[in-house]
């Protein structure tokens, strides 16, 4: 389950214009934590086992908010949320740098997100978004960081030029991908080792069910890319430090053709080895668009 408290919702009480459990009015936190707890309701009917929790608090001016009292607010809603968590699931606390508010954000990086994930107890882990970090951010290492510690939670797949801007997977930086597999492949047999993976990315101008089966797949390449990566010879080049063979060991797996591999193990699960056009000859967009309505207006991009 995903909640959502960074949008006003039809028939609410109290605006989350100045934040949601971290805003300094007591009654408007309490709609906040009710509404994530109420998510949490729907979730034991749907079978859902975790809570993400993204807010987009924080500040716009300097000295608009007290940093210390604000983020105290914000703990003490989610110690609250957390105590409503069923014992078998986990809540997971998503960071982000900015937007939409771009002077401060109460949870702007993967520190705070870690310092969170402790303060709540071992239910609680960091949910990592690969738009929601400053440009050149080396994602992989705090992938490496919060495995390390116990705290990583999963992820929100996408990809990203210049922001949280929401694009395919793999779109933009598939290197990128792959060398967080690659952690993530490495620390497989971890005890108690067990991310989430879901793709968290919007754009109108391409079908967003075309969308996800192609970001689906490029999770699935850059998995298998990091599968083949020779790890005896690659530990062997990090401990003699050897930069350039080191890079090329990766390299080696990255460049390496998986989508045969990937095509045959679709059609051996009765699956399309051409997912995208195998739908669009469905007729299913055209069948669907008939019976619903259409959407009017238009914007600028990101949705």
């Amino acid at each position: 389950m995903n909640s959502n408290t960074f949008q006003d919702q039809e028939g609410q009480e109290h605006s989350y214009k100045y934040g949601s459990l971290s805003h300094t009015d007591a009654a408007t936190r309490q709609q906040a934590i009710d509404h994530n707890i109420e998510c949490i309701e729907i979730g034991r009917a749907l079978g859902s086992k975790a809570l993400t929790v993204w807010i987009g608090d924080g500040s716009n001016f300097p000295g608009q908010s007290h940093f210390t009292r604000q983020f105290e607010r914000y703990l003490d809603a989610m110690k609250n949320i957390y105590t409503a968590l069923p014992d078998d699931w986990r809540i997971f606390s998503e960071h982000k740098i900015f937007e939409p508010a771009f002077y401060s954000t109460v949870v702007q990086d993967w520190g705070t997100n870690y310092l969170i994930a402790k303060e709540l107890g071992p239910k609680a882990f960091c949910l990592v978004d690969l738009g929601h970090h400053a440009p050149n951010v080396n994602i992989e290492m705090i992938v490496a960081r919060l495995i390390q510690f116990g705290k990583l939670g999963g992820f929100h797949f996408n990809d990203s030029k210049y922001g949280d801007d929401d694009l395919d997977t793999g779109s933009i930086d598939p290197f990128r991908l792959f060398l967080v597999f690659n952690e993530l492949v490495d620390a497989e047999g971890a005890k108690d080792f067990d991310p989430a993976h879901m793709l968290d990315q919007s754009h109108n101008v391409t079908d967003p069910i075309e969308s996800l089966m192609r970001s689906a797949i490029e999770v699935r390449r850059a998995y298998a890319q990091a599968l083949v990566v020779d790890r005896t010879a690659l530990a062997g080049f990090q401990n003699d430090n050897d930069p350039m063979m080191a890079s090329e060991t990766l390299k080696d797996a990255f460049r390496t053709d998986v989508g045969p591999i990937l095509a045959m193990a679709r059609r051996k699960a009765g699956g399309a080895i051409d997912p995208v056009a195998t739908y669009r000859a469905s007729g299913y967009r055209q069948k669907v668009a008939g019976e619903r309505p259409a959407v009017t207006g238009a914007s600028g991009g990101i949705v």
